[in-house]
């Protein structure tokens, strides 16, 4: 056994690159600090991946002489350190495992990458730069001529492949997809946001507005620009039936069918809450995935039946009768993949673990095999799989790195078809927090930049800053908390599971927020001491903290993530009354979308959206506490054009809302005896780019003197797109 990687080789493993010459070790393309027996194990593990070498071998190689003692010390301490360089633990590997009585094996996805480039394009006979929107840096892409040829390449191609067992393997050709100006693109958090049609020749997805609503775009490979889908503002989800004639897709609550030759679009059923995705599954059946249940309709429409067996991200494979989908294994910590004969759940047969859904897609080169996708720390792996026999049959092989995944719910932003093109969303980090004052002028920063954040929450005593940051190895992100005036910062939750949503207690010592690991997501608290422990409320369904009163009795919370309710199903407002051993108290229950609720300083009032006008408004209502808190008298009016988001001035004399035209909005503020509001002033913009930096609690903060606030911006880097590969399986093959 050599201590050393193949000189002619370097190894790619999650955002890491091992060179096996100079021993250096590089993390997004910074140089890491690693020498010693540290490194001397990674370059013997990273060769062998997926192979346990024993600690006898190890000590053989690298402590020949060495006591047992000696021995053991120095190993343990190495690989510590090793697992500390890359961010790795012992109870939750991603690298380096411990095979206990064994010795270690390296199990991270590895990628050997040779002198020859990895990727190898089509050279088409014209090629030019795509007009980017919104002053973005130009992205290359075919023609419509070239993309007509290669889609006409690769349906010659599969004429062909019919009578070869291995047909010759085509170029690959490699392009982006960008909303038009005014939209832009969101990770995928719980939906299934784009979708490659069964031919590989379209791509649907959504793209939010300044309002923060999603609309569905299409994108013909023939032609160079996306259309906008007509009525499909409130989008949520999408997907396709077998023949690609037709769109499925989610919208305020409603499953429709939009056909792509023009006409009226049809409503099939209610959509169930929380749905995640759905599926054609039978000549005349839709399954439906969400949350908590799965559900089943007649492809004509009807009313969704609920299933015995939940199917997380469900796909028919190509014999009809197997299902493909994905279930959370709560001892093991993970997602696995399960396949299961329809009508028959005891059937079900795990398969891979992932951090993601798994998709099944067909080989285009080997006719009768196909490929697992799916994402495993940032990295998007193809898996070699056998339809027929439903076994994998080969290691996971990566097609792209640093692609957005939401570890609690599986959703993952990629997409196959059967016809050799897939599609995935470029992750791009480039958000930071900073001060600006009323006009918007940047007048200081807070916490790191390039990275994902979106909103942060400053202390009552003004001294602290929290807010969540996305982790794109793990798919969550964490509480991080930041020195308003130093600037210092550290990372409060290291535990597994995402966090985000942190709202403050009175006395700035502890903080409520959303936790979700393996079931819906709950209120969590955690004081800010380093030693702190978290602790989370009974199980029950999902919340997502706002406030907390000022006198410490009562956080307030929404029982779902959208704000907008043209993006979900109806929001209300909960309470936890923490005087009342943490008793759950509804607070706003109405057949309208109700969200954001956050109490005036005096503790006597309750600001709040809802739709009830016909669109998401901020409404001032008296909160009366007591035995049976709630809210009573008059709503109160504060905002006219829409709003998506609010905070208080502490003084009570300002209240701000940001609205649909992305702007920050001021207004004057006297509560007694009765609530006058005066007009509404603008004050600056948040950009649409910055809110979609991340799937996130949508928010700003404000000082307590009204003059400064936090908001999220974004460099003026290249954004997310959608990256289409045609023909992408034989970069693979080129490669193995």
């Amino acid at each position: 056994m050599g201590t050393q990687p193949s000189p002619s080789l370097k190894f790619v493993f999650g955002p890491f690159e091992f060179d096996g010459i100079s021993g250096d070790l590089h993390k997004h393309g910074s140089r890491i600090r690693l020498q010693g027996q540290p490194l001397r194990i990674l370059s013997i593990l990273v060769e062998r991946h997926g192979q346990v070498v024993s600690r006898e071998e190890l000590q053989q190689h690298l402590w020949q002489g060495a006591t047992f003692v000696d021995f053991e010390q120095g190993l343990n301490a190495a690989v510590n350190k090793l697992r500390q360089t890359l961010g790795d633990s012992a109870d939750r590997p991603r690298y380096v495992e411990t095979v206990p009585g064994r010795g270690y094996r390296f199990i991270g996805p590895v990628q050997q990458i040779p002198a020859r480039p990895v990727l190898e394009f089509a050279a088409p006979a014209a090629v030019r730069a795509e007009t980017a929107p919104r002053g973005r840096s130009k992205r290359w892409m075919l023609l419509a001529a070239g993309a007509a040829l290669t889609v006409a390449g690769i349906a010659g191609y599969h004429l062909g492949a019919r009578n070869s067992e291995k047909a010759p393997l085509p170029q690959v050709a490699q392009f982006t997809v960008v909303p038009p100006a005014g939209f832009e693109l969101e990770g995928a958090a719980s939906r299934q946001s784009f979708a490659l049609s069964p031919d590989g020749a379209r791509l649907a997805f959504t793209a939010m507005d300044a309002g923060g609503a999603f609309s569905v775009f299409l994108r013909d490979f023939t032609s160079l620009e996306s259309h906008l889908v007509p009525e499909t503002g409130g989008a949520h989800t999408v997907f396709w039936p077998p023949d690609g004639q037709s769109l499925f897709l989610t919208a305020r609550g409603k499953l429709r069918r939009f056909p792509l030759g023009g006409g009226a679009h049809w409503m099939l059923s209610d959509s169930p809450s929380f749905m995640f995705s759905g599926a054609w599954v039978a000549p005349d059946r839709l399954l439906l995935a969400s949350s908590h249940a799965s559900y089943e309709i007649p492809s004509s429409g009807g009313t969704p039946k609920r299933l015995d067996v939940a199917y997380r991200w469900p796909q028919a494979l190509p014999d009809g009768k197997h299902l493909l989908h994905t279930e959370w294994n709560p001892q093991a910590g993970r997602h696995w993949a399960r396949v299961t004969r329809l009508e028959a759940p005891a059937s079900a047969k795990d398969l891979i673990e992932s951090d993601s859904r798994v998709m099944y897609t067909a080989s285009a080169v080997t006719p009768g095999s196909g490929y697992l996708v799916y994402i495993r720390a940032g990295s998007l792996l193809a898996q070699p799989f056998d339809p027929a026999t439903l076994r994998v049959t080969g290691e996971a092989a990566p097609i792209a790195s640093k692609v957005y995944s939401f570890f609690p719910t599986g959703a993952a932003d990629f997409s196959v078809s059967g016809r050799g093109v897939i599609a995935y969303q470029s992750y791009a980090s480039r958000s930071q927090l900073v001060w600006v004052g009323r006009d918007g002028r940047q007048i200081g920063t807070i916490g790191p930049a390039n990275v994902n954040v979106k909103s942060g929450r400053l202390s009552p005593d003004g001294r602290t800053l929290a807010t969540a940051i996305y982790d794109v190895e793990r798919g969550e992100q964490d509480i991080w908390v930041f020195d308003t005036q130093t600037g210092a910062g550290r990372r409060l939750t290291l535990e597994p599971g995402l966090r985000d949503a942190p709202v403050w207690s009175p006395d700035s010592k502890t903080l409520a927020f959303l936790r979700a690991y393996g079931a819906p997501p709950k209120v969590t608290f955690r004081g800010v001491g380093e030693s702190d422990q978290e602790e989370a409320l009974p199980p029950g369904d999902f919340q997502l903290p706002t406030d907390w009163s000022p006198d410490g009795r009562f956080v307030t919370f929404i029982n779902t993530g959208f704000p907008r309710f043209d993006n979900e199903t109806q929001s209300d407002v909960w309470l936890v009354d923490l005087a009342r051993d943490r008793k759950l108290v509804p607070l706003l229950n109405t057949p309208f979308h109700e969200a954001n609720a956050s109490f005036s300083p005096d503790g006597k009032w309750v600001a709040f959206t809802s739709n009830e006008s016909g669109q998401s408004e901020v409404y001032v209502q008296a909160f009366r506490s007591g035995d049976a808190p709630s809210v009573a008298g008059e709503r109160h009016p504060v905002s006219r054009s829409g709003a998506l988001a609010l905070r208080w001035r502490r003084d009570g004399r300002e209240l701000f809302y940001l609205g649909f035209d992305g702007r920050v909005h001021a207004v004057p503020v006297k509560l007694s005896p009765k609530p006058e509001f005066g007009p509404a002033t603008p004050l600056f913009t948040i950009s649409t780019e910055a809110r979609a930096a991340i799937h996130s609690r949508l928010g700003f903060d404000v000082s307590a003197d009204g003059q400064r606030f936090v908001i999220p911006v974004v460099a003026p880097t290249e954004g997310p797109s959608i990256v289409v590969i045609q023909n992408w399986e034989a970069a693979l093959q080129r490669n193995r």
